[in-house]
Parts: C-alpha cells; structure tokens; sequence
C-alpha cells in the first residue's frame, strides 16, 4: 500500500492529467511545481531529490510492483540548463532499466496513464489543486498519428504530393513494402486552443517522422532558408516567426 506521501503524489499527478498533451513536455509539471503544490519541506539541495525521498521514489516503485503505468514519468526537469531538459531524470528510466533517451518507451507510459482507471487509489482523499497548464501545445503525439492517418486532409495530400513525399527539412522519404511512399504533414502554427494556426497550405509543411517530433518538441529553429521549396507551395513567414517566438528559439 501507498504511504500517504505517496497517494497524495499520486493524486497530484492524477489531476493534471486532463492537461497533458504526451508530445508536449511543457504541459507536464515541474519538479518544483510537484513539490511546492504538495506543500513539502525541502529535504535535499534540490526539489528532485527531496520529492525522491518525499513519496516520489515510493510511487514509482509501487506502479511498477503492480503493473501500473509508470505516470512518475509525468514529473520532469524545466530548468534548461540540466542534462535531463524536459524529461525525467534518470532514476525514472533505471528503474525500468530503460535507455535513459527511450522516448517512445516513456510515451507510452504516459499514454497508458491517460486511460488508466486511477479513481481506486484516490477513495478519501481531497484532491489537489491541479496546476494552470501554461503552454498547451499539440494533440499528443501517439493520438496525433492515429489523428494525421484518420484527418488525411486534402490539404495534406497535396503538400505531400507536391514534396513527393520527401521531407522539406532533409530530403529523406520512407519507402513503405508496397513500394509507396510516406511523409507526414505538420502544422507550423499548431490548429486549437490556445494557438488557432489555421488549416492552410502555407501554414504547412512537408517532413519525416523524425523532424515532425523534433517541430512538436519545438528542438529545432525553422527559416525559410532550411526548406526545400516546391511550386506550388509557399510558406507565410508569420507561422515560423511564431514557432520560434513560441519555443524561444
């Protein structure tokens, strides 16, 4: 059974929940914000380490025993000049003697958190105020490949058609058994709340899978100058000015 720390961890971590969008870190909570929501003392010189010994090395093993979806991988690192920038630290990836860049891996940890049936471990507690989500961002991105094969726009058949299904970004293509091939389409300026991008052609672009994540991460800078023109396909400069101005790039 959970100690109350770490039922009360749990139910924080449950709360925001409703926030998390799995392909954006910025939506999870800080290890500080755990910590000040939880309302604990500082044990250790950092927020990591005395949350750690304050029910968060309890929770993650608790999950694991039982089978559970590793949802601790919801508490990651916001300071930008640590080594484990917006994921968790490595104790959250030892534990299940995972790769500490096994991403997909924790994804689908947090996929399965989303769906899981948390309510039997909360009976008699108060709920914590969950966190305001700042940055809500994309569509989470397991979703959002179910999503981008469901919503094969017009619109993102004929950006891919026009590129040949080669990404915009590094001319690379995924040859598939049937010999087509397969590129994905990307929102420069997100579509939903908060961000509004609209569904246009020059608000798109043609990319891998590779370089699709790295643009929902906001890890790379977009210019016009680093994409591969077409005719037919013309970009506005006000949707990359707004993924940079976004992601501070």
């Amino acid at each position: 059974m959970l100690s109350d720390q770490g039922r009360r961890l749990l139910e924080l971590l449950v709360s925001v929940l409703p926030q998390i969008r799995v392909a954006n870190p910025k939506t999870y909570i800080s290890y500080g914000t755990a910590h000040t929501q939880l309302g604990l003392e500082l044990m250790a010189e950092t927020y990591g380490r005395s949350l750690q010994r304050q029910g968060l090395d309890e929770l993650a093993r608790w999950t694991k025993i039982n089978g559970f979806p590793a949802i601790t991988g919801l508490i990651v690192n916001m300071e930008r000049k640590s080594d484990f920038y917006m994921q968790p630290g490595s104790g959250y990836f030892d534990l299940y003697e995972r790769a500490i860049d096994d991403f997909r891996w924790w994804e689908h940890e947090i996929v399965k958190s989303l769906s899981f049936n948390w309510a039997p471990y909360l009976i008699g507690l108060t709920l914590v105020e969950s966190p305001r989500a700042v940055d809500l961002d994309i569509p989470e991105r397991v979703e959002a490949t179910v999503y981008r094969i469901l919503r094969d726009s017009k619109l993102s058949q004929q950006i891919k058609a026009i590129h040949n299904n080669e990404c915009q970004i590094c001319g690379h293509t995924i040859i598939m058994p049937n010999g087509t091939r397969y590129s994905e389409a990307h929102h420069i300026q997100p579509l939903g709340m908060p961000h509004n991008g609209p569904d246009v052609i020059d608000n798109m672009v043609c990319v891998c899978p590779n370089h699709h994540v790295e643009l929902d991460y906001g890890v790379i800078r977009l210019s016009i100058d680093m994409l591969r023109g077409a005719c037919g396909h013309y970009i506005s400069e006000k949707y990359i000015d707004y993924h940079n101005n976004f992601y501070g790039l």
